[in-house]
């Protein structure tokens, strides 16, 4: 059974709190505007103009430059965590023993050491906290599980999926090893959480990629094993263009994602025979994007919380826990400079 919390704020609607001004925080904001229930309280950044021009541009009520601030706001009840990945486990858990409900963008953490330390703080808090990861509340991506859950290619036995296209540059904040910049943790969790929905956990697993000399990883491609004969074969990359899409594979057939597929509208399906699968027109299904794409999931997280909640069944944080431990053993496969623990992480 799903654990139960309460909300924090008497006043109707669930207030939220953004943290970090960048581009997220911006596509966020403006699909939190399409969310019945979800009321824009206030946002945090180290600058206050900049936090004031996004209130301006997006509606919030309240800029704050202290995160004491504005965790000590009453019309806050929970707290989007925006910001470089090196701070994700020191803010959730800051708003976590605040009493405050926590979505945090993808990755839940720099380390599976600081997930498990928010997954603590959220148990002991009694408040909701999830990952960000929208993909798992898309329309289509939805779709497309049920459809293989219902036998639409057979047995499932083989998944493709990669993500790599080329950001920014040397000196971009993509790149940067004090903020746990990486590009598996970054792009290459997407197909990493498509194989495991699909697949499960592997038994074995091959990497190689590119790694900076300062621990940032640049590129990697990966083989999941199972002990069937099932495999995945994953990539990801920030300095070239890999093939957005997806395809899954079975025994009656395959689909394929259309790109991006991590936030696809949309896929296609061939099956049957041999002449009917090449040669038949394709089942093809697709699903309307809502807003920037973010608004499945922010509703799920507001209806979740509204019922008091503190997971959400389709993406509870155990899940994200073992994501978090297979893109380690992928780090230890390619060898891989391991990250430094954030000793203020520990309470």
């Amino acid at each position: 059974m799903t654990a139960r919390s309460s909300t924090t704020s008497a006043a109707p609607g669930l207030g939220w709190a953004v943290v970090g001004t960048g581009q997220v925080s911006r596509l966020l904001g403006a699909d939190l505007a399409r969310v019945s229930g979800a009321v824009r309280s206030a946002v945090l950044s180290r600058s206050i103009g900049a936090a004031r021009s996004l209130c301006d541009e997006l509606g919030f009520a309240s800029a704050y430059d202290d995160i004491d601030r504005m965790l000590a706001d009453p019309t806050v009840d929970i707290v989007y965590i925006a910001t470089p990945h090196a701070t994700h486990g020191r803010l959730a858990i800051r708003a976590l023993e605040a009493g405050k409900h926590v979505l945090i963008e993808k990755p839940i953490a720099a380390t599976a050491a600081e997930a498990a330390q928010i997954s603590a703080a959220a148990s002991e808090s009694g408040r909701f906290a999830m990952e960000a990861m929208w993909m798992k509340f898309t329309p289509s991506y939805r779709a497309m599980l049920d459809s293989v859950s219902a036998g639409a290619i057979g047995d499932v036995r083989s998944v493709r999926a990669s993500f790599g296209l080329p950001f920014g540059h040397a000196g971009d904040a993509r790149w940067s090893a004090d903020r746990a910049s990486s590009t598996l943790l970054d792009q290459g969790i997407y197909p990493v959480t498509l194989a495991l929905d699909v697949l499960g956990e592997p038994e074995t697993i091959t990497a190689d990629g590119r790694v900076r000399a300062d621990g940032v990883d640049l590129a990697e491609h990966m083989t999941f094993g199972y002990a069937d004969g099932r495999f995945a074969q994953l990539g990801a990359s920030m300095v070239e263009y890999l093939e957005p899409t997806a395809s899954i594979s079975g025994t009656t057939g395959w689909l394929t994602m259309d790109a991006p597929f991590w936030a696809s509208n949309g896929y296609t399906t061939w099956s049957g025979s041999i002449p009917d699968a090449l040669g038949g027109p394709p089942a093809r299904v697709v699903r309307a994007r809502q807003g920037y794409g973010f608004v499945p999931m922010l509703e799920a997280a507001t209806e979740a919380v509204a019922a008091g909640l503190t997971e959400h069944p389709q993406h509870p944080i155990s899940q994200s826990l073992l994501v978090m431990r297979l893109l380690e053993r992928i780090r230890r496969t390619i060898s891989y400079p391991r990250p430094q623990e954030t000793s203020t992480l520990h309470r």
